[in-house]
């Protein structure tokens, strides 16, 4: 393998590399890789979204951060049907970007959840044909990220509407341009026929996304700042096999603290003219990291940044942890409950089928 196909490969995939190295020369060269990659990554992070926020406003940086997000996916990822279709399919969730979480984060909770569950479910019929591509997750990400950072000016959701078209354009290019070659026998048309609420995936879907709008509902109705990070732990926690859902629930609650903590010290005692290299120390870490568990503790980093210097420093670490947890374990009860009604709704339909049988 040379150095360049090294830096092609992701933390998780990287790491073991390292560790079975066959000789010191090759472990070294992987540890580069790793290095190298993570600064590379950040570098380029950090240069589209500063062009965004310079082409769009400062409160649209995060459409820089969320296009980027998307580019750096989806040249190497697809959406399992026909790419021309999947190209423009991406534009339309940039579209439902432009405007669905904007509205949503004034309507009030309860319009609000109507407006995330359909947007929600529509991003996950539209993105998510193979689950096990999981591209639900930079989708849902995204959403949140922009309805978590409202606009506050005309101007500026003008701008953001005009941003997000073109950063969904950037990311449709890029992605039909690295795999206009990938054949699929899959259209757009057999993705909304494929809709089935008694199948185990399209259930799951619904599960997904009525657990993440009824999560963000109950922060919203009790006045939680920062609902983005109950519907982050909701998304994150929501797996579709129960062992992952346990796995994560309790993965996600007490690395959360740890981060929380950890951030909380750090950013304290840190001089003020220094706190900028923190935020970006988390995001390079976040993306050495091959475990969930030390992702979330990194993750921390980034998102409280921002929210420290708004709320302070630990009122911020207070609110993202009890988020983390409420919505950690409320995923863990979601699901459980979900299960339990679906499968006394399977027991009706079927017992009903066999009376109309006999």
């Amino acid at each position: 393998m040379t150095f360049y196909q090294a830096l092609q490969l992701s933390a998780a995939t990287i790491k073991p590399l390292i560790k079975e190295a066959p000789d010191k020369k090759t472990k070294n060269k992987y540890m580069a890789a790793l290095i190298i990659k993570g600064f590379l990554c950040m570098a380029f992070c950090i240069l589209f979204a500063s062009t965004f926020s310079g082409l769009f406003g400062a409160e649209n940086t995060m459409v820089g951060i969320i296009t980027v997000i998307g580019v750096l996916t989806y040249k190497l990822s697809n959406l399992g049907f026909d790419v021309k279709q999947s190209a423009f399919t991406i534009i339309g969730v940039y579209l439902i970007y432009a405007i669905c979480p904007h509205l949503a984060s004034v309507s009030g909770p309860f319009v609000g959840a109507i407006i995330n569950m359909a947007s929600i479910m529509t991003i996950l019929i539209l993105t998510c044909h193979d689950v096990r591509l999981a591209n639900h997750i930079i989708f849902i990400l995204g959403y949140f990220l922009l309805y978590g950072n409202p606009v506050t000016t005309p101007q500026s959701f003008i701008n953001r509407v005009v941003g997000l078209i073109v950063g969904g354009i950037i990311v449709a290019v890029i992605f039909y341009r690295a795999s206009r070659k990938t054949e699929f026998k899959d259209t757009l048309s057999d993705v909304i026929k494929a809709i089935d609420f008694r199948t185990e995936d399209n259930r799951w879907k619904l599960k997904l996304a009525l657990g993440i709008t009824l999560g963000v509902f109950i922060g919203e109705s009790l006045n939680i700042p920062k609902t983005m990070w109950i519907a982050f732990a909701c998304m994150s926690v929501l797996q579709p096999t129960r062992e992952k859902v346990v796995y994560r629930c309790k993965a996600r609650a007490t690395f959360a603290i740890i981060g929380g903590i950890l951030f909380g010290i750090i950013f304290s005692i840190i001089p003020v003219e220094y706190r900028m290299i923190l935020t970006l120390a988390g995001g390079y870490l976040v993306g050495m990291c091959a475990t969930y568990e030390w992702q979330v503790v990194f993750n921390a980093f980034g998102a409280l940044s921002g929210a420290a210097l708004v709320l302070g420093t630990w009122p911020a670490v207070i609110i993202r942890i009890v988020n983390n947890i409420g919505g950690a374990y409320y995923s863990k009860f979601f699901d459980y409950a979900f299960d339990n009604i679906a499968k006394r709704f399977d027991s009706v339909n079927e017992s009903g089928a066999e009376e109309m049988t006999v």
